[in-house]
Parts: C-alpha cells; structure tokens; sequence
C-alpha cells in the first residue's frame, strides 16, 4: 500500500557550490523525518544540473560532494522504517546540454532557450540522450536493489522537437514538419518509445518496481499517457506556484477514474521550487493535505535540501503540523471509495482518447481547458460529487453526465452517449455540445440546433426567481447559439436569449462597454426534459473567464432538475468549500465518510494564491442519500457523536463547528 504522507526532497545543486553535504548527520536526517511525521520520502540520484548524489560509473557525482549521499540517506530511511523512492532527472540535465547543445528540444524555427541565460533546457528524448539516460538508471537500479520501492522520473512529456534528429527521421517517416498534428503523433512515438527503454530495464533488474514520467501534473494527456506510470499517479501541483488552488481537485477528479492508487504533491514553500527560506502558513498545508486526502489522494510536501546536506527543522515542524492530522485520520481513508454522481466529461481528455478521430480535427489545437475548469469549479461550489472523465471511461457509473461548451457527438462516442441515455441516463449540454459534424443535435429531444448567434454578447432571461436576483436579463459574454422549440417538446422552457440592438463597432457603440438589450429580439436558450438539458451559450467556459454568480446559480438550476432527489448530498456549506463521500468496508459491513473542508484563498503579491486565516464554520447541515438506517454518526477521528435523523431515505446532521476541515462517519 502506498504510503499518506510522503516528502519530494528536492536536490538541484549548482557544481559552483562546495562542501556539498558536509553538514548531512544521519542524526538529524532522522530527526526531521520524525518531527515531520513522514513515512515515505523522494530521494535524489540525479538533478537537473546533471550531477548525481552517489558513486557513480556512467556519470559525475557533483564535484562538491565526497560521500555517497544518497547511501547515506536510505541506510536512515530503512533504519527507521521510511519508504524511499529514487529521483533521477530526466527531461533536464544542463551538464550534458551545454557539452550536447544539438540534444536540446528545438522549436520549429531551430532555435531553443540560450545557453548564455539562467536557466534548464530541457533534452530531446529522440537524441542520442536517452542512451544516456537509461544507462545512468540502469545503474541506480543495480546500485540500490532492494533499498527503495519507487523510481521517479522528472520532466517527461510529449513535446514536439525539430532538433536535427527529430527531424531527420520525420523525413524518413514521411512526416511534414509543418503539420502540427503529425508532429504532436511523432512526439508520443517519442514518449512511447522512452517508457519502452525505462519499462525494459526496470523490468530486467527490479520487476514490478513503481515508476513515475512526471510531467508537471498534466494528467489529461489521455490513458495512453498515464498507464505509463507504474503502480500510482503523482499530481504536482503547488497552489501557490502557478498551479492556484483550482488545479488539484479538478486533476484528482480524473485520476480517480484510473484505478490507480495516486499522490497529490504540494509544498512548503510561499511560492514554488527552489524557494530557499519561504514557507507557507501552517494553516495553508493543514488545508492542502485535507483536500488532498477529500479527493482520494496521498499526499506529497515539497521540501529542497540545503546543499550543505541539514535538514531544516523549521521545515519538517511546518509539515509535521500537518501531517499529524493525516496520520490520525488515515484509518478513514484508507481502501475508502469515491462516490460520484456526475460525470462531467473533460474536453482536453477527449482531445487526447482514443476517441479524438471523433471530434473536429481543427478544433483539436484550438480547445482550451476553460470550459473543463469552469465546469469544475461549478462542481465544487455546488458540492456535487463528481468525477472528471473522458470517452473510455463506463458512463453507466453517473446519474448524470455534463458535456461542457464543445463536445460534439460523432461517431463511437455518439453511440456511447446514445446507449447511456437508452439505459436511462441523463445529460446537460452546453453551447455545441451535444450537436454533430452536419451541425444538428446528435440526440433527438424534440429540439433543433440552428447554429451561433451573431449578437455578442448577448443576454439570459430566466422564467423563474433565478437566485439571488431574480428575474432579469443578464448579460452573457461567451458564444451564444439559436435553438428551436418543436410542438413535440416535452420539457421546460428556463430561460430566454434576448438580443442587443447591434454588436458595438466603430460605426455603432452605446455606453462603455456592450449593447443594451433590444426587448423585442428574445427566444429559448436553456430547456430541461425528464432526460436532457441544454443551455444555449458556452457558459462553463464563460464562468471560468467571468465568474458571474448568474451563470452559476443557472447551471445549478438545470442540474438539480436533472439529478432530482437522486442527488446524493444537499449540504449548508457555502460555496468555497469542499464535501466529497467515500464508502469504506468496516466491521464486515460498510460505513460512508464525509469530507467537509472550508478556507479561503486569497491573492497575494501578483498572482499568487495563499491561505492564512481560516474562519470557523458553524451549525454545517449535512444531509445524505442511503439506503439504510445508520448505527450512528460521528466526527473523527475525535469520535465525537452527532446527533442525526433518518426519513425518506436519507440522513441528516449538523456539525456544530469545524475550522479547516473535519470527517463525519457514518456507521450503518
């Protein structure tokens, strides 16, 4: 079993540094892993600058350093029973770039990032490089058989490159370099052929070992990609290094569909990598390894080892703050199943299927990942449990699924969709999604698509008391589209488009921004029936740019039409928290565990995302679908009961106060 609360050490050290681990005492190597209540860590062979932490044969060890490191930090991680995986860096390795500065990834233009300015540069794994490569792991492997479970491998992606080599055998290949997607394919021919040189010699000296490709927490590349990690997954993603507190959970909620045990990988510091002496709020990691574990993942804190080889103590307090809290509630988490309600169907991972030859190849490059990121917010501010999936995944699994802004139906995905609804499935479809390469609806529900509006924006009017400001036109930014209503349509009508009087343009504007709406010029836009919905403007996309809280609470209103009383979780929370529901085998039977989570991230600086201060939260109601009565409910790991009622199939409790986050148990 993988272990819950790991540390990546990380080790990049300039060979312009001396006395490289001459302040390292196993003494105190031991001491920060208990302080920090770590049981497994990442340790460093090989860093970016290219210099390994051991003896070594096929490399250089650092010049600065006269042991072998990393020996001497796995004799301590066996002494105390800490599970050890091996980094070596693999996309970088600047020693070997400036003496092969033709291995380096070169743009289409022949040019990379210079050598004469700070910085990695990342290596082609189609050069000569990855003979290299697998030789300096093949001797980590031999070297430490049997002292470490895990192998981790740093910088690996599909990344174009038109560096000499590449681009000779594109020619050999028939591969015109200026046709970006036949690049892209001999890119992933590039990446399959490197986890087929890592697989074999793994498999020749430790089979079965656990093998990561990170590639920056980029998970949505497809299952083609992923399955290429060995044993579980690791997300990297620093909320406060540019990935912001929105990337973890909408990750997390993919990868839970992989069947693979896997980490979500934060850090200790204010900002990102390699920030000497910045630390975050205790506050933020206590919530970073809570949401981790709310989503179904280990956790990971990311830490960078002075070159003089001290652990710093103040680090490992930080963490183990923590990670004590993790450690108390493990028994809960552990072998514990995510439940899900919707699927909401990512479009980058269709992009990247098996399935993508069913989709507009020129829309391919063109997809962003707004409309998967609004979509995902609008899941966590609604407390839906959902899961993030793509087209091979078994949609039979969700009440409900959500087809955000483009996702066209052709093909074997169309035939997927249909089967889902024949089985009584059910389906929101916003802007194209849901229509079909001849431009019309892919599912028949007694409504015709007539193509995108020409107004923009345009305007929302609800036919009912939208929340919080009732009924009103209210402007729409993103792309709006025309529908027609048949006689035969059995549903309700939700909301209206309504028109500007022109698009603002030098020869015609009004006022500082759009166009007021011409009142004469509306029609349906948003329409719900027993099984579909459709909302009529490419909305998730426009809530990831806009965030307006119309667009919300009218996405909220189609979706719990839709879900009805099959919603499994109606809770109290306001809208920045976060509840997610497991079942966990216990006692011979099953009882339910229900995350509740609530901070608030804040800006700080330019653009990066803190916690500090994180408010109380009273009188939380919490009510839950099941089909039993429960035993009883209580609060963990304290286990503290709570008072619950159980009628018309559900159970209802409110948590008097929680600061951060808190379990609720339910035993039946």
């Amino acid at each position: 079993m993988l272990q819950y609360r790991q540390i990546h050490l990380d080790f990049h050290t300039s060979e312009h540094i001396s006395g490289i681990g001459s302040n390292f005492s196993p003494e105190n190597f031991e001491q920060a892993l208990k302080e920090g209540c770590v049981n497994s860590i990442t340790l460093f062979a090989k860093c970016h600058h290219g210099w390994s932490y051991h003896d070594t044969m096929v490399n250089t060890r650092h010049p600065g350093l006269d042991f072998d490191l990393l020996s001497a930090q796995l004799d301590v991680c066996k002494k105390i029973g800490v599970r050890a995986q091996i980094y070596v860096s693999a996309g970088f390795d600047e020693k070997y770039a400036v003496e092969h500065p033709n291995h380096i990834i070169h743009n289409k233009e022949g040019i990379y990032y210079p050598l004469d300015k700070p910085g990695y540069h990342r290596l082609c794994l189609g050069s000569s490089y990855l003979k290299v490569l697998v030789a300096q792991v093949e001797e980590v492997l031999e070297l430490f058989k049997g002292k470490f479970d895990g192998l981790f491998l740093d910088i690996i992606a599909s990344t174009p490159c038109y560096c000499d080599e590449c681009k000779a055998r594109m020619e050999v290949l028939g591969i015109n370099i200026d046709d970006d997607i036949a690049v892209m394919e001999y890119a992933k021919q590039v990446y399959r052929e490197y986890c087929d040189a890592i697989d074999t010699v793994v498999a020749k000296i430790i089979p079965g070992l656990h093998i990561i490709h990170n590639d920056g927490g980029a998970i949505f590349q497809g299952r083609h990609i992923a399955y290429r990690n060995v044993g579980h997954f690791e997300i990297e993603s620093l909320p406060t290094g540019g990935w912001g507190y929105d990337h973890f959970p909408k990750a997390a909620a993919y990868a839970r569909t992989l069947d693979r045990e896997f980490v979500g990988m934060t850090g200790k510091f204010h900002t990102t990598w390699g920030e000497f002496g910045g630390y975050k709020h205790p506050n933020a990691l206590l919530y970073e390894t809570a949401l981790s574990n709310a989503c179904g993942a280990r956790c990971s804190v990311g830490d960078q080892l002075h070159p003089d080889g001290e652990m710093n103590l103040a680090t490992y307090r930080l963490i183990g703050k923590a990670y004590r809290q993790v450690a108390k509630r493990e028994p809960f988490l552990i072998n514990a199943e995510n439940i899900a309600d919707v699927g909401l169907v990512s479009a980058e991972a269709c992009a990247n299927s098996p399935y993508s030859s069913d989709f507009d190849r020129s829309d391919m490059l063109a997809w962003g990942t707004d409309q998967d990121l609004g979509a995902n917010r609008i899941m966590l501010e609604g407390h839906y449990l959902y899961n993030i999936i793509d087209p091979e995944e078994d949609f039979t699994k969700y009440k409900l699924l959500i087809l955000p802004d483009n996702v066209q139906l052709n093909g074997r995905f169309e035939k997927k969709i249909k089967d889902y609804l024949g089985l009584g499935g059910k389906i929101l479809f916003t802007g194209k999604s849901g229509t079909n390469r001849n431009g019309d609806f892919a599912v028949d529900f007694s409504v015709d698509f007539l193509g995108e509006k020409q107004k923009c924006p345009s305007y929302m009017r609800p036919r009912y008391d939208l929340y919080p400001n009732g009924i009103t036109p209210y402007v729409m930014y993103s792309k709006g589209y025309y529908i027609n209503i048949r006689k035969d349509f059995k549903g309700e009508v939700r909301a209206d488009w309504v028109d500007t009087y022109f698009n603002r343009a030098a020869e015609h504007f009004c006022s500082h921004a759009h166009t007021p709406y011409d009142k004469r010029l509306t029609g349906p836009a948003i329409v719900v029936t027993d099984n579909i919905g459709y909302i009529g403007w490419e909305i998730f996309t426009e809530y990831a740019q806009k965030g307006s809280v119309h667009l919300k609470y009218a996405i909220f209103d189609v979706i719990d039409m839709l879900l009805g009383n099959d919603k499994t979780v109606i809770t109290s929370l306001p809208s920045q928290g976060v509840v997610s529901v497991f079942t966990q085998n216990f006692n011979g039977g099953r009882r339910l565990i229900n995350h509740v989570l609530y901070a608030i991230p804040k800006v700080r600086g330019k653009g990066i995302e803190i916690i500090e201060d994180i408010p109380a939260v009273f009188n939380t109601k919490v009510c839950i679908k099941t089909d039993k009565t429960p035993s009883k409910v209580y609060i963990a790991p304290e286990i503290k009961p709570l008072p619950f009622s159980y009628e018309n199939g559900r159970v209802t409790y409110s948590i008097p106060d929680f600061t951060c986050s808190t379990l609720v148990i339910i035993e039946f």
